[in-house]
């Protein structure tokens, strides 16, 4: 109780600028030496973990209000060395505990997911005098996008396309026989130009979308 106490007025001491703060991470220690488990349940997932966060101490009823950390890795012991904040807590009657370990572990608001989508088109390249759009990004997540365009015609006629971002137009053209790439930020869409004659190519994406989720349960 008295290491909590010391850890819940280095908290209030500290004056945290998040909306919600948090102490620092530790382990509870049951009386046969193993740690506390707990589970956090989110969505179709169920994480177990021995990783808390003080939230607040009631001294005469001797327990404690935790947050429940998620590891990164979704093992009970993190291996990984981060960990996630929830929005679940668990009361806990310190009566059957004998000791705590603190840990350097750093704590983070929110998972960082990271989805790859492979797209392979088949191009096919006229004399229209208008851009034709190609490809388009069907989602408003940040990405990194490479984009590799190969020339697959026997004839000897150049083709080009232009990657439309957030912020600037990339040209991409590529000779017979030739393939070339480029990895953008933030790619929204795709244009094909005109070409003096009939040519086939192929386009190759692969775009690599990050959304940060928080756990809310």
């Amino acid at each position: 109780m008295s290491k909590l106490k010391e850890i819940n007025n280095q908290t209030k001491n500290e004056g945290f600028t998040h909306k919600r703060s948090i102490s620092s991470p530790f382990l509870l220690i049951m009386e046969d030496g193993e740690p506390f488990y707990s589970w956090v349940f989110f969505e179709r997932s169920v994480f177990k973990t021995c990783y808390f966060s003080l939230i607040s101490i009631n001294e005469e009823q001797n327990c404690v209000v935790l947050e429940l950390l998620v590891p990164c890795c979704m093992r009970s012991t993190c291996c990984q060395k981060v960990l996630y904040r929830s929005s679940s807590k668990i009361l806990v009657d310190l009566s059957f505990l004998c000791g705590m370990i603190e840990t350097e572990l750093p704590v983070y608001d929110a998972f960082i997911l990271k989805n790859i989508e492979p797209h392979h088109l088949l191009l096919d390249f006229s004399t229209s005098p208008s851009a034709v759009e190609i490809w388009r990004n069907g989602t408003k997540l940040p990405n990194a996008a490479t984009v590799v365009l190969h020339h697959r015609d026997d004839q000897d006629v150049p083709v080009s396309i232009t990657i439309q971002t957030k912020k600037a137009c990339h040209d991409i053209c590529v000779q017979k026989g030739e393939s070339r790439s480029i990895t953008v930020k933030d790619m929204m869409l795709i244009l094909n130009h005109q070409t003096a004659e009939k040519v086939q190519a192929r386009l190759d994406i692969q775009l690599n979308m990050v959304q940060r989720k928080k756990i809310r349960l």
